[in-house]
């Protein structure tokens, strides 16, 4: 927004460049069906997907019913993680120390910790697969 000599606000518009070039291309069927699925996964038309992947964009997909699981599992693994720092924070340093001098406690400690490392792995294992 600009001010003009009466102080009124004013909207400045940025134009775009008007897109007036193109260029033809053909697709065999096959590959023709695998750019409408493509764009159709990115929410995007065809058109403007094929435009985005030619100048270098990588138009996202939507996440697949395993992401979204493997998703929750690292939410949940972080938020057992911020649960028990923000317990161990609320204690005064000297009970601390304490706790980590009992064995049981340590016991449970590591218990914790290695269940949730194997849930990252877990969910680590299972995005390399879908790649």
């Amino acid at each position: 927004m600009t001010e003009d000599k009466d102080n009124h606000k004013k909207k400045t518009s940025m134009k775009k460049s008007p897109k007036d070039r193109h260029i033809d291309v053909r697709f065999t069927e096959d590959e023709f069906n695998r750019v409408l699925k493509n764009a159709q996964l990115s929410g995007r038309s065809k058109s403007i997907y094929l435009h985005d992947i030619a100048i270098g964009h990588n138009p996202s997909l939507p996440m697949t019913a395993e992401q979204q699981e493997a998703l929750k599992g690292l939410t949940g693994a972080r938020a057992e993680l911020v649960y028990v720092r923000n317990a161990l924070h609320a204690l005064p340093q000297a009970e601390r120390k304490k706790l980590f001098k009992r064995a049981d406690f340590m016991e449970r400690w590591l218990q914790g910790i290695n269940d949730i490392i194997r849930e990252w792995s877990h969910i680590r294992d299972r995005f390399l697969d879908m790649i």
